[in-house]
């Protein structure tokens, strides 16, 4: 009877352990922000094994050593001592070249840690014992992970967390490489986004620099608003691809130096939906491309292109509206000279309820008195 207990038990854990692996690995591959993939995987490799510290390592561009990601439970002036560990050559090899997981349940009686003078075998980073494994794919391996415990915690690691942690890792494995490739092709189209507006803006000589302005201003009062970070990413990115659209503009209507003709404002007019088919060709975020398409739209319904009405304008079309005029109105033109920042607050101010959205008017009364220097106004 008592070895039957045993097996049931043991079917039990294993059943809550498969549950637990397919819930984590659920939960990692929600996200692709690779910080986000990483500090997911740490939480869960700590709680897994109920250690005090978990810590992750990633190989550099060139495969050959290991740079730390993230750690979680270690004081900051650990964290120094913490990536000495990637350098370590025993990690590197039984790791990185065996593929071995590695555990060490007594640092401070460890003969490879006292010939190596490891420094978490001192007071700088008081490790009792540690866990290390491999993160593997396909195209092999991309870095370790590694859980440990305080040396006053007499609790050691055993083969089935040996197993239970390799595991854990080559069901995060996968997440975290498509978490690596997206930043990697993420950073290669801002890039790219970046040029682009660069060319749009030396179009234009009196709006140098203006996309950027727009976006940081932007992401200024959505701040103010509370929005959640991956809003403040979109309104950055729509604020800097607002103007994109100009691009298919001709130089002579953009660098003229008197008003502009009923037919050339025609023109103008078109650069909200060019830019729109621009960058929906590549992103299909309604945030990002509401901000491109709407920014032109009043709230009161006068605005252009479509002549959209109050909250039928996106919020990133009615924060970017906001941001753009504050640039274009203290910004020197040749058929005006710039307001100061004071005189540009209280012109938007006086336009809530009819050009602007009065909910994000205040908002940016609000970012333009907490944050001065961002606002030019000093």
């Amino acid at each position: 009877m008592r070895k039957e207990g045993i097996k049931v038990l043991r079917k039990m854990k294993g059943e809550k352990t498969v549950e637990i692996l397919l819930k984590v690995s659920r939960k990692v591959c929600s996200s692709l922000e690779l910080e986000n993939v990483i500090d997911m995987i740490l939480r869960e490799a700590k709680s897994f094994l109920d250690t005090d510290y978990s810590a992750l390592f990633l190989l550099d561009e060139d495969s050959r050593h290991l740079v730390l990601a993230g750690a979680i439970g270690f004081k900051s002036d650990q964290i120094a001592n913490l990536k000495i560990l990637g350098s370590w050559e025993r990690i590197n090899i039984e790791l990185v070249k065996r593929v071995k997981a590695i555990a060490v349940n007594n640092i401070q009686e460890s003969l490879a840690f006292k010939s190596k003078k490891i420094p978490f075998s001192s007071e700088k980073l008081p490790l009792g014992a540690f866990l290390a494994v491999p993160l593997k794919t396909d195209s092999g391996i991309i870095g370790i992970l590694m859980v440990s415990n305080h040396k006053k915690r007499k609790k050691y690691f055993t083969e089935e967390d040996k197993k239970l942690l390799s595991t854990l890792a080559n069901n995060v494995s996968i997440a975290l490489l498509n978490a690596k490739l997206y930043k990697n092709t993420k950073s290669m189209f801002l890039n790219t986004i970046t040029s682009l507006v660069t060319a749009v803006d030396a179009k234009d000589p009196y709006t140098h620099g203006h996309s950027e302005r727009v976006a940081l201003y932007a992401v200024g009062i959505a701040e103010e608003m509370k929005t959640l970070p991956d809003f403040l990413e979109d309104i950055r990115l729509s604020g800097l691809l607002h103007d994109i659209g100009k691009i298919g503009i001709s130089d002579s209507i953009l660098s003229k130096s008197t008003m502009l003709n009923d037919e050339e404002f025609k023109k103008i007019h078109e650069h909200p939906n060019i830019g729109l088919r621009i960058v929906a060709s590549v992103i299909n975020s309604k945030n990002i491309l509401g901000g491109i398409a709407e920014h032109h739209e009043r709230f009161d319904g006068k605005g252009y292109p479509r002549q959209l009405e109050g909250k039928h304008i996106s919020l990133t079309g009615r924060i970017v509206a906001v941001a753009d005029a504050f640039d274009t109105i203290t910004t020197d033109r040749p058929y005006q000279k710039a307001f100061t920042a004071k005189e540009a607050l209280l012109e938007i101010a006086g336009s809530a309820g009819t050009h602007f959205d009065p909910g994000i008017v205040k908002a940016f009364q609000k970012s333009f008195s907490k944050h001065p220097d961002l606002w030019k106004f000093k």
